[in-house]
Order: C-alpha cells, then structure tokens, then sequence
C-alpha cells in the first residue's frame, strides 16, 4: 500500500517491518511448543535479539511518534476518537511488550527454564494478538486519516523528525 503522505508511508513501512517480525515470533512458538528452544541456535539468538530491539527501539519509538507528533495534528481536525483508542492500545501493549522485551534478553544470556518458556510464550502470544490488531487498525484507519488530513508542510516536518532528518 502507498500512501501520498511520508508520515503515513514511514508508519506503513515499520508497520510491514512488525507483522515480518511477529510472524516469525509466532513461528518460533508454534515450532517449539511447551519444549524451550535451543538459544545457542543462531536463528533463535538472532530472532530473540531482533525482537527485544524492535520493541525496545522501534515500538517506543514507533508509539512516541504517534502520540507527540500526529495524534495532536489530527485531534485538532476533531479525530479524538482514534487517536484516543489508539493510545489506549498504546497503554495496553507497551507493558507487555516490555515483559517480553526483559525475558527475550535474558534468554540469550542465560537461555530459557522451564518457567521462563511458559511466561515468554504466554506474552509473546499475547503481544502478538494485540499487535496485529492494533497494526491492522492503524491500517485501516489512522493511516488513511493522515493522508486526508495532515497538510504537506507538516507531513516534510514530522516525517524528518521521525527519520531523523531533524
């Protein structure tokens, strides 16, 4: 999908970033079962490492975004409603994610137990239920929202800000 906006495009882009790296999450889980995965395995290290940066960098980053730079644009033309869902989802996610940021860590430092499998499972899959639907969300409405809404002067502006241009 494009989107004649750059704020717009960037949020689609980490968007397709996120559901690639959820889908893999959930392919770990769905592979290893109630069995702990092998941490010393490159390819589980590798997704346990990208997933703890995606949430500690990307996801912050990606939520702080939206709610210091667009939500304030698009609830002054009288969106409050999304945006507000939005943050509410915000509120929701980022405590999980954070869990599974923390176990995801000290897994490839110390591997997985037997309790921290389980609980990683458990807020993995649940991060990643929420996720797609907030992902899908903001598909399906934020985004298009934007790009009716956000004037081209302020789209240059945040887009730098968000790509570090600023």
């Amino acid at each position: 999908m494009n989107f004649s906006r750059r704020s717009a495009q960037l949020l689609h882009e980490d968007h397709d970033a996120t559901l690639a790296l959820l889908k893999r999450l959930e392919d770990l889980i769905a592979r290893s079962g109630r069995v702990q995965p092998d941490t010393s395995d490159s390819d589980v290290r590798t997704l346990l490492e990208n997933t703890a940066t995606a949430i500690d960098g990307e996801v912050h980053d990606h939520f702080a975004f939206e709610e210091d730079d667009i939500f304030p644009k698009l609830i002054e033309d009288g969106e409050t409603e999304i945006c507000e869902h939005l943050r509410q989802d915000h509120l929701v996610i980022l405590p999980i994610a954070e869990r599974v940021s923390a176990l995801a860590k000290r897994a490839t430092e110390t591997g997985f137990t037997e309790q921290t499998w389980p609980q990683f499972r458990t807020d993995a899959g649940d991060l990643i239920e929420r996720l797609l639907a907030h992902v899908e969300k903001e598909e399906m409405a934020l985004l298009p929202v934007m790009d009716e809404l956000i004037d081209p002067e302020a789209d240059f502006e945040i887009s730098a800000k968000y790509s570090g241009g600023e």
